[in-house]
């Protein structure tokens, strides 16, 4: 006999999964598994001050603690009670796969008695790349030849890190020697929209999401140039309200 999930079951573990694989890609980007000298396990995340509640959705389902860091506008999320980290790992073995995590996951298995699994495949149905991108990602814009250029980006200290991105969504990687990082660029409107369309199905969590939802209007109104009108018309105004809500 064969049984079918419904729609509902579909859509609940949909969402499941892609949190999941989000939740991986965060800890790949900013996060690090740790086993301490007495042997208690633990995940600390670190980010901005601004992405707190990304944070905070981490701690209404898996519990831990969301706290300012000393001395820098940063807060911190850390899980070390064991039935979190039971939990924590069923969640995210087989969906981390940056080189210093998954060894690091590979120490939390043995130590938890637990099997380790490979990353699986990734695809553009993967919410790792949210994560990630929560993580480690920028949108932001400059002047170009006088005109606004949109650009998307990820930073990592390693280029294998950010070459999935490329495979995916295009762009390119390149050596940012200012600050010996690698970076995955994306400067063209048509992949810049896929990437954006790509986070609409998988949402972030972080401040970004908020310059996400301007995307669009940025590509209209430099389409129509008032960026460059007198300072004393309306549309230039119109300019200045958008980029009000652009860097607020």
């Amino acid at each position: 006999m064969t049984y079918y999930l419904n729609n509902s079951n579909k859509k609940k573990n949909f969402q499941e999964t892609s949190w999941n694989e989000w939740l991986a890609g965060l800890i790949d980007a900013n996060g690090c598994l740790l086993i301490s000298p007495k042997g208690y396990t633990s995940l600390e995340i670190t980010m901005g001050i601004s992405d707190e509640l990304a944070l905070l959705q981490i701690k209404k389902l898996l519990g831990g603690s969301v706290k300012l860091r000393s001395g820098a506008r940063a807060v911190r999320y850390r899980l070390h009670h064991k039935e979190g980290m039971e939990i924590l790992l069923s969640k995210i073995n087989g969906y981390c796969r940056n080189s210093i995590r998954v060894l690091q996951l590979q120490k939390l298995c043995v130590k938890m008695q637990l099997d380790y699994i490979f990353p699986v495949e990734l695809t553009i149905e993967s919410g790792w790349f949210a994560g990630f991108f929560d993580g480690d990602g920028t949108i932001g814009y400059s002047f170009k030849k006088d005109r606004p250029q949109l650009i998307i980006s990820v930073s990592n200290k390693k280029q294998i890190d950010c070459l999935p991105f490329k495979e995916k969504f295009g762009g390119f990687v390149r050596l940012d020697r200012r600050c010996n990082v690698y970076k995955w660029d994306l400067y063209e409107k048509n992949q810049i929209l896929f990437f954006c369309n790509y986070l609409k199905k998988y949402p972030l969590y972080s401040h970004k999401k908020n310059r996400l939802f301007l995307v669009s209007e940025f590509y209209e109104l430099t389409s129509l140039s008032l960026y460059k009108q007198p300072k004393n018309t309306l549309m230039y105004k119109t300019w200045q309200k958008f980029e009000q809500k652009w860097f607020s």
